[in-house]
C-alpha cells in the first residue's frame, strides 16, 4: 500500500511532539499531573504555543502527498497502463511498473544501475534518447511536473 506518506506523517508528528518544551516544571510551578487534572476539571484546553500551526503544516503535507500521488496515478493510468501493469508483477507489452523504483532495469541496454528519480525522469522525458532502439513508442513526457507526479506515484507502487 502507500507506506511512504504514512511514514512522512509519522515523522512530522514526531518532530512536532519533540519540538514542544518538556522537562520538569520550574520550581514552585505546578506539576504536569495537576495541570492535566485542572484542565479536565475546568474543561479548558491546554495548548502549547505553535501546536495549531504544526497541525496545519502536517495537514498541508498530507494534502500535498495525496494530491501528488493521485495526479501521478491518473497520469500513469492514462499514459503507461496500456502497455505496462501498474498493480501486477506481470509483463504486458512492456515490463511491470509495480515496484520499479529503486530496482535495476529489467530490460537490457538501459544505462542505469537502478530506477531512481533522475533515471526515471530522463527515461520519461525521452526514452529514445536514453535507449535509441527502445520499443517504447511514446515520444516522452515533456512536462516536468507531470514526470515528477508519475515518479512520485511509482515510488508508492
Amino acid at each position: 500500500m502507500h507506506k511512504r506518506p504514512l511514514l512522512i506523517v509519522i515523522l512530522l508528528l514526531g518532530f512536532a511532539a519533540c519540538s514542544q518544551e518538556s522537562g520538569p516544571p520550574a520550581s514552585g510551578g505546578p506539576s504536569s499531573k495537576s495541570v492535566t487534572t485542572e484542565a479536565v476539571e475546568t474543561a479548558e484546553p491546554v495548548a502549547t504555543a505553535g501546536t495549531e500551526e504544526k497541525a496545519g503544516v502536517v495537514a498541508e503535507a498530507i494534502s500535498t502527498i495525496k494530491r501528488d500521488t493521485t495526479d501521478g496515478a491518473k497520469l500513469a493510468r492514462k499514459k503507461c497502463a496500456s502497455c505496462h501493469y501498474l498493480d501486477r508483477n506481470l509483463r504486458k507489452v512492456g515490463p511491470t511498473l509495480k515496484g520499479i523504483y529503486g530496482h535495476k532495469p529489467s530490460i537490457s541496454g538501459i544505462p542505469f544501475e537502478t530506477w531512481d528519480e533522475a533515471s526515471l525522469d530522463a527515461w520519461l522525458e525521452d526514452p529514445k534518447q536514453v535507449k535509441p532502439k527502445t520499443k517504447m513508442a511514446i515520444p516522452g513526457m515533456k512536462d516536468a511536473g507531470e514526470r515528477k507526479a508519475v515518479i512520485d506515484y511509482l515510488k508508492q507502487l
